[in-house]
């Protein structure tokens, strides 16, 4: 009797750890933002960047410093005001919640609490929009992020933007950004475009972009990453993309969007059926576009192209 208890008591355990949990990293990392505090026709009007840098001891307890960067929302490259000291973020990686304390030291709140299931209302200190008391979490999905990692997010029964967004993201926050609260569109929105540690992408919004609409600085000078078994010519182009794999014996995901994350063109190539070309004609209007290239859903190539 007593060797079934403890069986019994040793699945109940493992069955309720569950998946590991991903936790903050500790530096390093950048969650890029837009910001909207008024009508705007572009759904924001300010952009930067939002980043860990340091620690500072508050009451005993050691906090991660955050800081926030803001940006010319026409050309990124240009600061338009110093780092911001914006407060504290301490993660209880038992507990699986995260606790911020604004930089005037009123006090420490919950900004996550991982732990929540399927029909949980949220947190009131996480509900920052008081509005929609009452928001519950109507499902719970995992997805591969770029560096491979496996994070659970968290929908909510929010119908703006759209059905279910925003959404909490393991180890990133949520599609508000760092510290943007979890809330709908209305008078005041921030969006996450994307979250980087150490300079590499980790997570983009749905839109697949870094960078907004108006920035001139960033669209001219987007960081390509450049894959030697995928060659993509002519660019500029006239009529015809190329896009030649030296591999074949993968299976490509080709997706080719506007800068407003609209897409013009998706083709799978199977590896089972492989081909050493692919010719993309789409009788696009002039401008600019951005190809990615993935594969086992993650993003190998992406550049930026021109129609002349």
């Amino acid at each position: 009797m007593k060797k079934q208890l403890i069986i019994i008591s040793f699945i109940i355990s493992v069955t309720s750890f569950g998946q590991s949990y991903i936790s903050f990293p500790d530096s390093g990392a950048v969650w890029k933002e837009t910001y909207w505090w008024q009508p705007s026709p572009f759904f924001y009007n300010g952009i930067g960047d939002t980043y860990i840098e340091g620690d500072t001891i508050i009451n005993d307890t050691i906090y991660k410093k955050i800081y926030n960067l803001r940006r010319d929302v026409f050309c990124s490259s240009i600061i338009i005001s110093e780092p911001e000291y914006n407060g504290g973020l301490r993660e209880d990686t038992i507990t699986k919640k995260v606790f911020y304390r604004a930089s005037n030291f009123l006090g420490e709140k919950l900004l996550y609490d991982y732990n929540l299931i399927i029909g949980d209302t949220l947190p009131a200190d996480m509900n920052w929009f008081s509005y929609y008391s009452g928001v519950y979490i109507t499902d719970i999905d995992t997805i591969v992020t770029q560096d491979n990692i496996s994070r659970r997010i968290w929908h909510l029964d929010f119908d703006q933007p759209f059905e279910g967004w925003p959404q909490i993201i393991e180890g990133i926050g949520s599609t508000s950004g760092l510290l943007g609260g979890i809330e709908p569109y209305w008078e005041g929105w921030n969006e996450l475009l994307c979250f980087s540690i150490e300079g590499d992408d980790v997570w983009r919004n749905y839109r697949d972009s870094c960078f907004v609409i108006t920035d001139s600085c960033t669209t001219v000078g987007l960081k390509e990453n450049t894959n030697s078994e995928i060659v993509i010519y002519p660019n500029p182009f006239n009529d015809i993309i190329t896009v030649r794999f030296q591999n074949t014996n993968r299976t490509y995901e080709v997706i080719l969007t506007d800068l407003f994350g609209i897409t013009f063109f998706k083709a799978e190539i199977d590896e089972n059926k492989p081909i050493t070309e692919l010719n993309i004609n789409e009788n696009l209007k002039r401008g600019i576009y951005i190809l990615s290239i993935k594969t086992n859903d993650r993003i190998i190539k992406r550049i930026k192209i021109i129609k002349k």
